[in-house]
């Protein structure tokens, strides 16, 4: 059977993401800039209210307009968590290194990412408590859409043990979408924390 003049067909789950990133990231860069660092100070504040003492956390480091994690950073650091960065490797791996207020950081990887000089010693996912993950959206199933690398599905797609790591969104309020597009590698999240706090979704296994 040929294609005939005004048949339609289903735009595939692909091209909905690619057409949703374009549209997600022009809606983020548009925050302006004292809005974006007010977000960032209210952001940390309320996920270090929830976070346990000593939590093994891992934390991406924030380029352009991503929701930053400079303050956020520091006051973990302060309050005495066990703070770790990723790496992205090849193949399309992630793996985590510790970071404290003395980590050197140059642009490496794949993606070019400011990323810690040191690469020893290398943490899976499994290592942590909680991953705070980038987003571009999220909706309210925890659903959420990266920038289409795939290294946090990838990285997450591990079964968890006693619900560790949660898996932590963090982005602006304003990333908040009514529903993504999800496929079946896609990872939900548990909750998202933004400057209106946090929003926990239905549990995950």
């Amino acid at each position: 059977m040929t294609a005939q003049a005004g048949d339609t067909f289903p735009i595939s789950i692909a091209a909905q993401k690619s057409a949703l990133r374009r549209v997600l990231r022009s809606r983020r860069s548009r925050i302006p800039r004292s809005d974006r660092r007010k977000a960032a100070r209210l952001a940390a504040r309320a996920l270090l209210k929830r976070l346990p003492p000593r939590c093994r956390i891992a934390i991406y480091l924030s380029v352009h307009s991503e929701l930053s994690t400079a303050p956020l950073r520091a006051a973990l650091l302060r309050a005495g968590h066990r703070v770790s960065v990723p790496v992205t490797l090849r193949n399309w791996q992630m793996r985590f290194l510790p970071f404290d207020a003395r980590t050197a950081l140059r642009s490496s990887g794949p993606l070019r990412l400011p990323e810690p000089v040191a690469r020893r010693p290398m943490q899976t996912a499994r290592a942590f408590d909680v991953i705070l993950v980038p987003l571009l959206g999220f909706d309210a199933a925890g659903g959420r859409i990266g920038n289409g690398g795939g290294y946090y599905d990838r990285a997450l797609a591990h079964p968890r043990v006693g619900g560790r790591p949660q898996r932590i969104g963090y982005a602006y309020a304003a990333q908040a979408v009514d529903a993504l597009p999800m496929e079946a590698f896609d990872v939900r999240l548990d909750a998202v924390v933004s400057e209106r706090g946090w929003a926990r979704f239905p549990k995950q296994p």
